[in-house]
């Protein structure tokens, strides 16, 4: 199984719109709900290029790339290392469910390593061990979701072919990915309506749901 993490096992989105938040609004200007819901997914490349989207042309050369970068990523760093991140409901008993039939696990994320490393160690600290088998992470791939990349990169650390993988993503950006990697997919609809995902089996929540009944929802939308 090949999760995402931030909207699918983790509720950090709430912690990545404070700190979007504060970094626009240090720059001097804004950031909604309708900019939150765009930079879903990310990769950080695609949100640091939105926040800048919103400035006033003169101000690009002071709050360079770099810069915004630099500054959104520490703002992440301070939410999730002020507290353990909780997990969405029905992501800890799936997860606990899949290692005990003995399913290798990759966590697949855009987020860099820098981010993740504190919400893993937040994982471990509340399940008494590392349930994933292999991370791939936003910042230590070529080209990150919604490349196939991750997808194809976690099935081989995984040691398994991306058709014979279960992925879980929320977000268009992750979906798309999933998708190109040849994945068996599961679309977690309770940020978006993924109208476009026709053919993607799609669940509101993880909870009570396991690999089987996931498998089964996913490889029948994808014959139907």
């Amino acid at each position: 199984m090949l999760f995402d993490m931030d909207g699918t096992l983790l509720d950090s989105e709430p912690l990545w719109l404070v700190a979007e938040t504060q970094t626009t609004q240090f720059m001097g200007c804004t950031w909604g709900q309708e900019d939150q819901e765009h930079c879903l997914g990310g990769p950080v490349s695609r949100v640091v290029e939105h926040i800048r989207s919103k400035l006033d042309p003169g101000s690009w050369a002071e709050f360079s790339s770099d810069w915004v970068e630099e500054y959104l990523l520490s703002k992440v760093i301070e939410q999730y290392n002020a507290e353990r991140i909780p997990w969405l409901p029905g992501a800890r008993e799936l997860v606990l469910s899949a290692r005990s039939a003995d399913l290798p696990l990759a966590l697949v994320t855009n987020s860099p390593r820098a981010v993740v490393t504190g919400a893993h160690v937040g994982v471990i600290d509340d399940l008494g061990y590392d349930p994933f088998d292999a991370l791939v992470v936003g910042d230590e791939v070529g080209d990150p979701k919604p490349h196939p990349q991750p997808f194809v990169t976690a099935a081989e650390l995984l040691g398994s072919d991306p058709r014979h993988c279960l992925a879980v993503e929320d977000s268009t950006t992750g979906l798309r990915a999933a998708i190109a990697a040849g994945c068996q997919v599961i679309a977690l609809g309770h940020h978006l309506l993924l109208d476009e995902f026709a053919d993607v089996g799609r669940i509101g929540s993880l909870v009570g749901q396991d690999f089987a009944s996931l498998w089964e929802l996913a490889t029948q939308k994808q014959a139907s």
